[in-house]
């Protein structure tokens, strides 16, 4: 419905050679968050995906903090697949949210909501609920509304550094 926003030549950053994040630079990693929360706040989930993946590779992949990051990732896709008009797509990446955020609000040795300021408690109760309410979630993007998701994400970040 409409180009990519990096690889197809009328997408909105089509050349754009955005500088990588380095591992240590814990500003540079919370500014680039807060970016990609911002895009998923106002409706650019796909944006969002692509953002909070380069973060996802630069965690390692692995890890509690990569997994977190990769429930952000499956929870904007869940919206992807809401425009798109696939509830069943909705579901999958819902659920693998819930999934991921669950893991990290078990895991004691996972910092949050210091890092990444959000709580992934809170997330994987949201996640479950767009996992229920998909048909309905699909429904109302048929609408032509920006947001996909009833819920904003409000990071709280303590002066704590990244892990």
């Amino acid at each position: 419905m409409h180009p990519h926003p990096i690889s197809d030549p009328s997408g909105h950053r089509c050349g754009d050679d955005a500088d990588d994040v380095a591992p240590a630079d814990v500003a540079a990693i919370r500014q680039s968050h807060r970016w990609a929360v911002d895009l998923f706040n106002h409706g650019y989930y796909w944006e969002s995906h692509e953002a909070w993946e380069r973060l996802w590779i630069l965690a390692g992949r692995r890890g509690p903090q990569a997994d977190f990051l990769k429930g952000l990732i499956k929870l904007a896709a869940a919206a992807v697949k809401a425009r798109q008009g696939q509830s069943q797509g909705v579901r999958r990446h819902a659920q693998r949210a819930a999934e991921l955020f669950q893991i990290a609000a078990d895991d004691r040795t996972f910092p949050t909501p210091n890092d990444l300021g959000l709580a992934p408690q809170w997330l994987a109760q949201q996640s479950r609920l767009c996992f229920e309410n998909a048909d309905a979630i699909v429904d109302m993007t048929a609408c032509d509304v920006r947001r996909v998701f009833s819920f904003v994400l409000e990071p709280h970040f303590t002066d704590e550094p990244l892990h």
